[in-house]
């Protein structure tokens, strides 16, 4: 195919040969016939590249901001011509074209090659463009891989020094006391082998023609329930960035303390802690700036569907309504958190509520270890 100066050399090479045509001079439809025929052998001389063969294995599919990441790529080219490669990175930080060695006619080479993100993100690898050239750039063939990569780059987080969830709370220790409660339905899944026979829901499976069996979850567990503000702000990514920072490091210490623990953005996804760790800051380096997000449609699932003892509420800018309707759930809720990162806190904090503002996601650490909590 053309490049944009083999479309520029056909149309002027056109251009001359329909003027010297029509003003009877042989000179220009000389000099146009080559242009034309300059650009039709370029297109031909470049052929169609083979479909490259690529197998790409990161050191890692989780890292951390400004971390390396240690890509290996074996590529394989069973075609009769070389071929130049090239490696498509989207980054947080925008996109990127990798220039790879070039690959020879049946040939196959293993490169290897380093990335890192600066902030929290995604990173695409891939796809894989394979292309030829002529010499004076008048057309190129390029073919591209399917094989794509995701590296996932977590938000960076410290451990706390509790989470004080549940009905009584030790900062010197974990978590001292919970409700009362026992094993309660939560939904049913797909049988596995290994499952107690006697807990297979006999109609469903009858109705589904497939086992399922019922899952209870012990509502005597102390739960925790974070929602990431992440509607789009002044300050965009910045804040996102931040927050997101601030509720790692509350996901990361609950795990620990053996919680449960379920994240939810505002926007609308959510995952628990049955995923491990790992999802859940997947999910927080997925999260962008949306305009769509609504707190006021998010406070009332919090609401409608309670799933916890505490719910907190990570955001970088609350209005005093805002904190008021947050307030509205301590019916539901026995514990509610609210943490302001970026920006001053509301001047009145609603009773039932415990409210922090800090400045950044480092020095959010101290502030949450001194705040009153109550007991």
């Amino acid at each position: 195919m053309p490049t944009p100066r083999g479309w520029l050399v056909a149309g002027v090479g056109s251009t001359l040969l329909v003027v010297g045509v029509v003003a009877g001079y042989q000179e220009l439809v000389a000099l146009g016939g080559c242009a034309l025929l300059a650009v039709a052998l370029a297109a031909l001389w470049v052929g169609r590249p083979a479909r490259v063969r690529a197998h790409r294995s990161p050191s890692t599919t989780r890292t951390s901001p400004d971390s390396p990441v240690i890509v290996r790529l074996r590529t394989r080219n069973p075609g009769i011509r070389a071929v130049q490669l090239w490696e498509r990175i989207t980054a947080p930080s925008g996109e990127q074209w990798v220039r790879l060695p070039r690959l020879g006619r049946d040939s196959a080479e293993t490169v290897e090659y380093r990335l890192s993100a600066e902030r929290r993100g995604v990173i695409t690898l891939g796809p894989v463009r394979a292309g030829r050239r002529d010499a004076l750039g008048l057309a190129e063939s390029v073919r591209s891989s399917v094989l794509k990569d995701r590296v996932w780059v977590h938000p960076p987080y410290r451990r706390l020094r509790a989470i004080p969830a549940g009905r009584v709370t030790d900062l010197d220790s974990l978590t001292d006391g919970v409700r009362a409660g026992s094993q309660a339905f939560h939904t049913l899944r797909d049988y596995v082998p290994g499952d107690d026979l006697r807990q297979v829901h006999w109609r469903s499976s009858a109705r589904l023609d497939k086992l399922v069996v019922r899952e209870h979850v012990d509502t005597a567990h102390t739960r925790l329930r974070v929602v990431l503000d992440d509607r789009r702000t002044v300050r965009g990514v910045e804040d996102l960035d931040e927050a997101a920072s601030v509720a790692a490091s509350v996901i990361a210490t609950g795990l620990h303390a053996s919680l449960h623990c379920e994240l939810h953005l505002v926007s609308g996804r959510g995952r628990d802690s049955t995923a491990g760790l790992p999802a859940l800051l997947d999910l927080l380096a997925e999260a962008e700036p949306r305009a769509d997000a609504s707190l006021n449609r998010a406070l009332r699932l919090l609401r409608a569907r309670p799933s916890g003892d505490t719910a907190m509420l990570v955001s970088p800018s609350l209005t005093d309504a805002e904190l008021r309707s947050f307030g509205q759930l301590r019916n539901v809720y026995h514990g509610l958190i609210a943490v302001v990162v970026g920006s001053e806190a509301p001047a009145a904090t609603p009773a039932g509520i415990t409210c922090i503002a800090t400045a950044d996601a480092r020095s959010f650490a101290e502030r949450w270890d001194t705040a009153p909590w109550p007991r």
